[in-house]
């Protein structure tokens, strides 16, 4: 039993050295470079081609008063708010932004 909790590290003195090495070491997982480039998506549909969903929910979303910043945040947009701009003007949408 107690070469059970040894291996499994459940004793609270050792640690299983793949967890020490990887896991419990932070500066052994910070990234070379924190800041995410440019291109890189911010919500999960920035970018991607608008569906007929998408575009009832922000005729939806601008008729309830919606600024056009927050219909791209409810459309998982939030990193292309000047896309969302840009379809809402093609449709004829009127909508506020945020001052």
């Amino acid at each position: 039993m107690a070469e059970i909790r040894r291996l499994n590290g459940l004793n609270g003195l050792t640690m299983p050295t793949a967890l020490a090495s990887s896991r419990c070491n932070p500066r052994r997982n910070r990234r070379a470079s924190p800041i995410l480039p440019m291109s890189e998506k911010i919500d999960i549909y920035d970018g991607e081609p608008w569906t007929e969903m998408d575009i009832d929910d922000l005729i939806a979303a601008v008729r309830h008063g919606d600024t056009i910043e927050d219909a791209a945040r409810f459309l998982c947009r939030s990193g292309t708010v000047d896309q969302v701009r840009r379809k809402a003007q093609e449709l004829g949408l009127k909508y506020r932004g945020r001052h």
